[in-house]
């Protein structure tokens, strides 16, 4: 594929469907929000997925041209790549509910963000949705801490010893019922915040999104996930790398780091010699051993823990040894294309952009998408969530985002040639090689 974006349909009808956005957004809502799964709600049927279904038929319908890019057909191949999994582990198509949870979650919802997310308020809006729940997430986490039995309004907190003495973590409910999963979507929207912040155009608005970025840092720390913290310092370290530069980034890092080891020390410390860590390495060397058995298809989307005790507490080593190299190598490519599609946009000559204000909408909202899927590839490095569905909320709109550049301003031709896509493909292969070499040395240290 020569070009990142194709479109299909009339191109001489264009046809936005606002009533399909409409369905997205209570889409977007009931997948991070989740209010029908609140207990004073409570709700029987499958509303989640009949949502689903209908903003697909809204879309199917009401959008001309429908657009499709590399990630797509990645995302097309992953799943062909989950098939031959099943085949490779003999179990054949004895039991594809995992994998045809991919297409439900992950393909028709990312196809969903492209297509309605035809310009930037619209996607301000998803934005806001995607806030609105971390203020419900973090309002929840603080009557669980308040309560004497750590019962919240829809969930209870987890009681961990691993320390030495008691810990609380906070949580949410659905797919947000792991604290890791709550503290990595905390993470990704904290960027976000800061992009409602600094865009905002009055003073009340900028105090109200300085508030709900502090509430969410309260609630990171809460959730007491070790990685999510690393992937918040991440997050930090970005936003000033941005701002002034490599040489002054290093120091803030150097002079930093005492102080961030302390707060890990009064939270769960990251240590090889404790319990979590070591089960964490042993799940690593399992994984790898996993890679060498099954290198090229793995054992399976979503088997692991049926050859280990243990989750992979890493993205990229459940990937590896779920999808095999296969699997990975399309996987990262998603993944790279993502930040490839945000460098060129930020990288847009400026001197273009005098007398256009949407190009500089652009082109800010994408070093704050950035950041953020900076926030998610750290925090993923010490937590399982390959197929996490908001990461592949957060691509799409990574992806929406440069299709309108890519057609409101076709002079500057972000196109990719055949030549980038193998270059995302060889960094992909290195990303593996690498992967396996930095777990061989953290195994033997």
């Amino acid at each position: 594929m020569s070009e990142p974006m194709k479109r299909f349909g009339k191109h001489s009808e264009h046809a936005n469907s606002p009533f399909g956005f409409f369905l997205l957004c209570v889409y977007a809502a009931l997948v991070l929000i989740r209010p029908h799964e609140w207990p004073a709600v409570n709700i029987e049927f499958s509303i989640l997925r009949t949502i689903l279904i209908v903003t697909f038929i809204a879309y199917l319908i009401g959008v001309r041209p429908k657009t499709w890019n590399a990630q797509c057909t990645i995302m097309v191949l992953m799943f062909f790549s989950m098939l031959l999994s099943e085949v490779r582990a003999f179990r054949y198509f004895s039991d594809l509910s995992i994998v045809l949870d991919w297409i439900y979650s992950n393909i028709i919802p990312f196809l969903l963000f492209l297509g309605f997310l035809i310009s930037i308020r619209r996607q301000r809006v998803i934005l806001f949705i995607s806030i609105a729940a971390c203020l419900v997430m973090v309002q929840h986490a603080y009557v669980q801490i308040n309560s004497p039995t750590g019962e919240g309004w829809a969930e209870t907190v987890i009681y961990r010893y691993d320390t030495g003495k008691e810990m609380i973590q906070v949580r949410y409910i659905g797919i947000f019922n792991d604290p890791n999963d709550m503290g990595m979507f905390l993470v990704m929207n904290v960027p976000i915040a800061a992009y409602f912040m600094v865009t905002a155009k009055g003073m009340l608005m900028r105090l109200a999104s300085f508030g709900t970025l502090c509430l969410m840092l309260v609630g990171v720390y809460w959730t007491g996930s070790r990685g999510s913290l690393v992937g918040l310092m991440a997050v930090f370290f970005s936003f000033f790398y941005i701002r002034y530069g490599k040489i002054k980034s290093i120091m803030l890092a150097g002079v930093t780091l005492p102080a961030v080891l302390v707060l890990m020390g009064t939270s769960r410390a990251i240590s090889k010699d404790d319990d979590s860590a070591l089960q964490r390495l042993t799940a690593w060397y399992e994984g790898i051993q996993m890679l060498k058995h099954r290198p090229l298809f793995g054992f399976g989307k979503g088997r692991f823990l049926e050859y280990h005790p243990k989750v992979a507490h890493n993205s990229y080593v459940t990937m590896m040894a779920e999808l095999g190299t296969v699997g990975y190598v399309l996987w990262m490519m998603f993944v790279i294309l993502i930040f490839f599609m945000l460098i060129r946009i930020i990288k847009m000559p400026q001197e273009k952009e005098s007398g256009d204000d949407r190009l500089k909408q652009e082109r800010t909202l994408s070093i704050y998408l950035m950041v953020s899927i900076i926030g998610y590839c750290t925090t993923a490095f010490f937590i399982s969530r390959s197929f996490i569905m908001f990461f592949y909320i957060f691509a799409a709109m990574v992806a929406a985002a440069f299709f309108r550049v890519n057609s409101t301003y076709p002079q500057f031709d972000l196109s990719f040639k055949g030549k980038d896509l193998f270059k995302v493909f060889l960094l992909s292969v290195m990303s593996l090689i690498a992967l396996y070499f930095l777990i061989t040395v953290l195994l033997s240290i």
